[in-house]
Order: structure tokens, then C-alpha cells, then sequence
């Protein structure tokens, strides 16, 4: 194309023809090599440079309405307790205090949360009423003009609470005598469920392999906290809420339903950056719902951000989890099925999306293997612990630390080798698309293709675990999970056995607008709010490719505005669901704004649609005539009547994209609880010292197969961050209660987080298998990390440690843990 035909002006040099119709001169194109394409290679993401500068736009940063005032939020010091009564006229008498909100008032003004679960007898609302049920739970609300004034007025409240005994343990909630935490029980959820004959299975098998294993508690804190303004107008009865809120719309709905006004009087807005996520920030919208309430009550706009210990003490948890887990195996390797028995503690409330930790890895919970049968009996117990949320992993990272020990129990009991045992079972190639035993629809994977290359790039045949240094246990350990993203809406249904099910969900939606301005510029419009993913890159990626423009012509818009914004119920950045149906739903949508551009292109240039191809800012048609984009959007919006007949005038489209996969629960309890299936496979060799019980990590390889990679950098980048969380999680991150419930870990001086000078190294591969059930045949990746990095590294210091005939079944493994196995004489003198 000649520079002349890349600076033509968008609306003149438009001539007529003798019949009226428009017509533009078309100019030849030059001869030139085809951009190439954008998707699979690493470019640096935009982001940075704002993010990285200091320009990024937080919640702190937002003061959105005058007459702002801020709160602090009381909390409970029992775990468990009846309020008897709470004075706080001390504490309006001091300068600047506008208000002290309690749990009276909010009740007056809000509804109590809805649960998904059989025993919905919780009344949670954001606020304790009338009872206490974990530590830290908020009990009245301060609001000054002031964020400082709110905190000093916090020691002029006086409550009076009954002391009551708290339960803490879920296998001891679940006991009749237990303390019950609601009147209705502390079993909030119980179900029993069965794919195949999982007896007959049993009987027939050579070996029964069984361990328990216990997962704890685990936080993931991202650097920024919790934050929320909330404005009740009520001269026109509408109510506005910023907030650093994950975005997954269906919380949204919860939101709004406790609240006393329509959904199209509640306007929800998302900053554009946020300061991490990792699924904790899903539980946000307790605290929207307080500050909206409180906002109505005290009559002027409130802000709060939460502290870091308010955070670790009382935002938001993953479950703790106890699990019994069996598996039938033959002499030959044969995995013939598995069953297990699982305690999820929820905490103090079971609230939205929970009991999701429990339920959804069910459609993948056979996990990479084929087999006949599987069994599960499942508890979602309340104890008086915080309540629990979404965590990096969301329940597949418990239920792999037990999966995946389990088989390499099933391999030391029938003397094969872990990788052998694992390469037997996998589902092969030509299975996919593989239908699990509980209704999963696997769309692709080459697991022994990436198993393969994960155990030649560690050197798995020449490992060995014999060590020159008599005070070291060398060990090696694996892991093959796999991942699920974009989760359907209906896995909760399984929760409910089918004669209590009413107005059953499925769907995973996402809403994406596409726009090509008069100048040609592009501009996408997400209803996504990223903490960190590197959206703007990857989707000026795939926009870019599709519409033959270059990576840096393409703007895009992150935030949400619930008032503005085109947006589908589930939409959000959580369960890895951006690369898998955000993705889809970006080049769904540029390629209907393409359509378009060729479309109106042909016409301008006197030949049929299949005579033409978008490419280098231009449509081109088979003879080299070329009329560019800027060209075909000036004249789309400033002079639409030179347009084909029929075709509007606009280079736009809006794309809300749904996948057939995401049925509903049957009636047998199947569920596709997902829309893609990635698969990673991780490999560690650890040092344990016998000495002091500390693990070095000598060797840590990875394999992913996220399907299409849109952005190399990204996708490490992504991995990256869930293996440090998954070595995290192993060796660190834990929240630990004393028998009062009383929480230890509510500072980082207490609740142990690796830094940056405990990086683990790690070496990767990668195995492309598309998706052929998304538009461009990408997943997720977000998630696969923290699933595999947790059984291969626990793996593999079980493995060092039977050297010892020490066994190890529960997290995190601490050098003080270590060394207490290691030496029980020592420890119990």
C-alpha cells in the first residue's frame, strides 16, 4: 500500500459513479512480506510500563464523591460468643463521628445471604447480630470524617459478650455432642455420591491402597487489599459502589439480592488495575453489602480499606480440608477406581460460591487417569473459624495433594515405579474429547507426550536418591493434574440432591465489544477487571491478528461499570477463565467486526466477498486493488450512504460467548464443571537435611499444555506465579487457631510468606494441544501451577523422608515439622 493510501482523509476523495453508487479508487498494493502474526509470540505487555511507573489506578487512589466519609470496623475478640449488648455513646461524642452502625441496623436494611447448600440455616449477614461466630468477625461500624478518628473511636465501643465454646475441628463438628455453631447443625452440606459400581471394583482389585491426608488453611494475600465506597443517594433512591471486586457477576446477583433496591439502581464499578487477586478478592461482597448499608444508615458516602491484619484475620480463607482417600489397583498397574471421604471446614458461615472448594474439581476429580469407578462422601462442615472463599486452585489443589500421594502409594504397594504407574493410566490421545466418570468433557491433551518430556528434561533415568552426605535424604517426586477453567455456573447444583434442585444454572458467559473508531483506531471494551494477567496484551494479540492491524493500534479498556457496560452474568477474571472463553469471545467478536471490514472493503472495491482478505491495514482484493481501513472507516461513519445495501454503519460488534459444554447437573450428579481442560505435569528432586529439617529444592522442572499460547511470557509468567504459590503452600502458608479459636497468624510476622530471596528456580516445557471447543483453541493457565506444585514437591519429600520410615500426609512441611518426624524420641523427651 502507498504512504498516499494510508494517509488518505477519512471523509473526502469519495467520487460517483454514473449510477450513484459509492465507489473509492482502489490502489494497488505493494509487494511486501505478511506482517507476522501477533498470537504466540512474546511481546512485552503494555501494562507494565503504567504499573511498573506508578500509574497504575487502585481503589485508594478513587475519592469519587464529595462529602466522603470513612469507617472502621469492630471486631469480635471470641470465636464464639452471644452479644448481650453494645454501647457506643462514648464514642459518638467524639469530634468528627458521624455514626455507629451495629448489626441491628443492617439487619433492618438488608437480607441475609442465600447458601447453596441442604442445611442453609447460617442467616449470615455481614455484620454480626446477635451472635458471634468467628474471631474477628465485624460487630459494629464506626464512620468519621476521618479514617484515623474512625479507628480511635473503635476503643469507646463497649460490648458485653457471653462466652460461649467453639468447635474447631470439622470431624469433631460433625459429632452430635459437638458445639453447634447455627441451631440447625454444624453439617451444612452431606452427600453421597457414586460413578460406576465402586464396590464390585474394590472386591475385584489386587490391592486396596488408603491415607488420610490433611490439607490447612491457606490465604494467598495479594499486595492490595480489600477496598469499597459505597454512596446511597437517597433523593433518587440509587445506590453506587466502587470496589476492587474479582468481577464475577453471578456474586454480583448475590450483591443485589440482599439489598432493598432493583439491580438497575445498584451501579457496581471496578477500578481498571488491581493489586492481585488469586480468587480471595471473589469474597469481597460481604463488605459491599455493609458499606452500602451503612451509607444508607448514616446518609453520606463511606470508604473503607482494610488493613493487613484485618485481611488475613477475617477476608477470606481457603477451606481446610481432612481427607480419606482409597484406591483399588491390580499387580499390573491398574488403577480400577478410587473413593474417599472429605471434611471441607467453611468456617463460621457457608457463603457464595462456597461450598465450591468441595464441588468444583468434581468433573476432573479421576484427574488425568482412566478407570471404572469412583465414590465420594463429602461433609461442608461450620466451625467457628473465618469463612472461606475462592484461593488459587479453588479445591483442586486439596484434592491433587491426596490424588496424587495416593498413587504414589499405589506404586510402592504393587513395586512399580510412580512415573510408570502414572504413564499406564493416562487417557490417551485419541480418547479426547474424553467424558470423565462424573461428566467432565476433557477437550485435548498429549498427557504422555508432556509426561514424557518433563521426566527427560529432569534426567529421570539417571536420578537417583542416594546421597554423598550422611546427614541429606535425596528425594524425587511428580505430579500429573488436571487443570480446569471456566467454570459452569451449574456445578453448585450437585450439592443438592436432584429432588431439592429448583431453577437449576449452567452456562459461562463472557461479553466483549469490539469497535473500530472513524480513524481506524481500535478500541475493545472488557467486562473484565485483571489483577496482574496481562490482559491488554494478550487481547491486543489476538484483535491485532484479526483485524490485520498492528499490535500498538489496538486500545483496551479494562474496569467494569455494571451502569454502562455490556456485560453476561458470569463474566469475570477468576477460575482461569479469561484464556479459555475471554479469549474466545475476543476473537469472536473481532472476527465479526471483520466480517464487516470485508464486506464494506469489497463493495468500495467492485468485487465479490470472496475475492478479497483483510491483511496490513487494508482490504485487499486477488488482483492487488486495495482500499484501506482508514478509508473504509471514514467513509462507514461519515458518509454511510456509499454502503452496500442492508448494511449498517458501524465497524462494531458486541460478542456474549457461551459454550454448549456447560449443561446443567443431571439427575445422576454429572456435571462438565468446566470448559477447557489444560494438564501440567510437575518434577522435583529435594535435599532434607536430618540435621536442622530444612528442604532444598535441588531440581524443578514443569510441563503445560494450556492449548493455543497466546503469549509465551505470559503463560511462564502465569505458571510462574501458581508453582511459587503451590511451593507456598508446601512449605510456608498456613492459618493456625488455638483452641480458643483465637487466630496466631494474623501478621506477616506470623503468617509465613516466601519473598522473592526464596524463589524457586525452575526449568519448563510446554505442549500446545488446542481446545477445539474455543475460537482459538486456547485455555487456561492460571491455576495448573498451584495444582501440581503441591503433590510434587510434597511427593518428593515423602519420598526423601521414607528413607528414614517416616511418612508425611499433612501441610506445610516446616523444617520444625521435618525435624519432629524425623527425631520423635527427641521431640517427645
Amino acid at each position: 500500500m502507498t504512504d498516499d493510501a494510508r494517509s488518505e482523509d477519512t471523509c473526502s476523495d469519495t467520487a460517483r459513479t454514473d449510477g450513484g453508487a459509492a465507489a473509492v479508487k482502489a490502489v494497488e498494493a505493494e509487494e511486501q512480506p505478511a506482517r507476522e502474526k501477533n498470537v504466540g509470540q512474546p511481546l512485552k505487555r503494555k501494562e507494565d510500563n503504567r504499573l511498573t511507573t506508578g500509574r497504575g489506578r487502585y481503589i485508594e487512589d478513587l475519592e469519587p464523591v464529595p462529602n466522603l466519609h470513612y469507617i472502621a470496623v469492630l471486631r469480635s475478640p471470641l470465636a464464639h460468643a452471644n452479644i448481650e449488648s453494645i454501647d457506643a455513646s462514648a464514642a459518638l461524642e467524639l469530634p468528627g463521628v458521624k455514626a455507629v452502625i451495629t448489626g441491628q441496623d443492617v439487619a433492618a436494611r438488608v437480607k441475609p445471604f442465600p447458601a447453596a447448600v441442604q442445611n442453609p440455616s447460617n442467616a449470615y449477614y455481614p455484620i454480626a447480630v446477635d451472635k458471634v461466630r468467628y474471631y474477628g468477625e465485624p460487630v459494629a461500624v464506626v464512620v468519621a470524617d476521618d479514617r484515623y478518628r474512625a479507628h480511635d473511636a473503635l476503643e469507646h465501643i463497649r460490648v458485653s459478650y457471653d462466652r460461649l465454646d467453639p468447635i474447631l475441628d470439622p470431624e469433631e463438628a460433625v459429632e452430635d455432642d459437638a458445639p453447634q455453631v447455627h441451631e440447625g447443625g454444624n453439617v451444612a452440606n452431606h452427600r453421597v455420591l457414586e460413578y460406576g459400581n465402586v464396590e464390585a471394583e474394590f472386591d475385584a482389585a489386587d490391592h486396596i491402597v488408603e491415607e488420610r491426608f490433611e490439607y490447612p488453611r491457606t490465604a494467598y494475600p495479594p499486595l492490595e487489599t480489600y477496598g469499597v465506597i459505597a454512596d446511597y443517594d437517597d433523593g433518587q433512591d440509587t445506590l453506587d459502589i466502587w470496589a476492587n471486586f474479582q468481577g464475577p457477576f453471578s456474586l454480583h446477583a448475590v450483591t443485589t439480592a440482599v439489598l432493598p433496591l432493583p439491580e438497575n439502581r445498584i451501579t457496581l464499578r471496578v477500578p481498571s488495575d488491581q493489586g492481585g487477586g488469586f480468587g480471595v478478592k471473589c469474597s469481597l461482597y460481604p463488605y459491599m453489602v455493609l458499606l452500602s448499608a451503612v451509607s444508607m444508615e448514616a446518609g453520606v458516602p463511606v470508604k473503607w480499606v482494610e488493613s493487613r491484619q484485618e485481611h488475613l484475620l477475617a477476608s477470606s480463607m481457603h477451606a481446610n480440608r481432612v481427607q480419606y482417600l482409597e484406591g483399588a489397583v491390580d499387580d499390573d498397574g491398574n488403577i480400577r477406581a478410587i473413593r474417599f471421604r472429605q471434611y471441607d471446614d467453611y468456617g463460621g458461615y457457608v457463603r457464595p460460591p462456597e461450598p465450591g472448594a468441595t464441588y468444583r474439581p468434581i468433573a476432573n476429580w479421576q484427574g488425568p487417569y482412566t478407570m471404572n469407578a469412583l465414590g465420594a462422601e463429602l461433609f461442608a462442615v461450620r466451625t467457628n473459624k473465618c469463612p472461606t472463599g475462592p484461593n488459587r486452585g479453588y479445591g483442586c489443589h486439596l484434592h491433587y495433594f491426596a490424588l496424587e500421594g495416593l498413587v504414589d502409594r499405589m506404586a510402592e504397594t504393587i513395586d512399580m515405579d510412580p512415573a510408570e504407574l502414572r504413564l499406564r493410566n493416562f487417557i490417551e490421545d485419541d480418547a479426547f474429547p474424553f467424558e470423565s466418570l462424573t461428566g467432565g468433557l476433557y477437550d485435548s491433551g498429549q498427557y504422555e507426550k508432556a509426561m514424557r518430556m518433563g521426566l527427560e528434561a529432569i534426567d529421570y533415568e539417571n536420578l537417583t536418591t542416594e546421597s554423598d552426605d550422611e546427614d541429606t535424604l535425596v528425594g524425587i517426586g511428580m505430579a500429573a493434574v488436571v487443570d480446569p477453567q471456566a467454570s459452569n455456573m451449574g456445578y453448585l447444583d450437585v450439592a443438592l440432591p436432584k429432588e431439592m434442585r429448583k431453577n437449576t444454572k449452567s452456562g459461562a458467559l463472557e461479553a466483549i465489544t469490539v469497535i473500530v473508531g472513524p480513524d481506524a483506531t481500535v478500541k475493545v471494551d472488557l467486562t473484565d477487571s485483571p489483577q496482574g494477567q496481562g490482559h491488554e496484551t494478550t487481547v491486543s494479540q489476538i484483535v491485532a491478528d484479526e483485524l490485520g492491524v498492528p499490535f500498538d493500534a489496538v486500545k483496551v479498556n479494562t474496569g467494569i461499570d455494571t451502569s454502562a457496560d455490556s456485560w453476561a452474568i458470569s463474566s469475570g477474571t477468576y477460575s482461569s477463565r479469561f484464556g479459555t472463553i475471554g479469549h474466545a469471545a475476543v476473537a469472536k467478536a473481532a472476527g465479526q467486526v471483520r466480517d464487516q471490514i470485508l464486506t464494506i472493503g469489497a463493495h468500495l472495491l467492485g468485487v465479490s466477498e470472496d475475492r478479497v482478505e483483510l491483511r496490513d491495514e487494508a482490504v485487499v482484493s486477488d488482483e492487488g486493488d486495495a482500499v484501506s481501513l482508514r478509508r473504509i472507516a471514514g467513509t462507514t461513519y461519515w458518509d454511510p450512504q456509499q454502503l452496500p445495501e442492508g448494511v449498517e454503519p458501524k465497524l462494531a460488534a458486541l460478542s456474549v460467548m457461551g459454550m454448549n459444554q456447560a449443561t446443567a447437573v443431571t439427575d445422576d450428579d454429572k456435571v462438565n464443571s468446566s470448559m477447557t481442560y489444560a494438564f501440567g505435569a510437575h518434577f522435583a528432586v529435594v535435599e532434607v537435611n536430618k540435621r536442622t529439617g530444612v528442604v532444598n529444592i535441588r531440581d524443578y522442572v514443569t510441563v503445560h499444555d494450556p492449548g493455543t499460547v497466546v503469549n509465551p511470557l505470559i503463560v511462564r509468567g502465569q505458571i510462574e506465579g501458581g508453582t511459587f504459590h503451590g511451593y507456598a503452600s508446601t512449605f510456608y502458608e498456613f492459618h493456625e487457631y488455638d483452641e480458643t479459636g483465637t487466630l496466631q497468624t494474623d501478621s506477616l510476622m506470623d503468617y509465613a510468606m516466601p519473598t522473592i530471596k526464596e524463589r524457586l528456580k525452575m526449568r519448563h516445557e510446554h505442549v500446545e494441544t488446542p481446545s477445539p471447543f474455543t475460537e482459538i483453541g486456547s485455555k487456561g493457565t492460571g491455576e495448573a501451577g498451584t495444582q501440581a506444585t503441591v503433590p510434587a514437591l510434597s511427593n518428593a519429600v515423602r519420598n526423601a523422608l521414607m528413607q528414614a520410615d517416616v511418612d508425611l500426609d499433612t501441610l506445610p512441611i516446616t523444617p520444625d515439622r521435618v525435624w519432629e518426624l524425623l527425631h520423635p524420641a527427641e521431640t517427645d523427651d
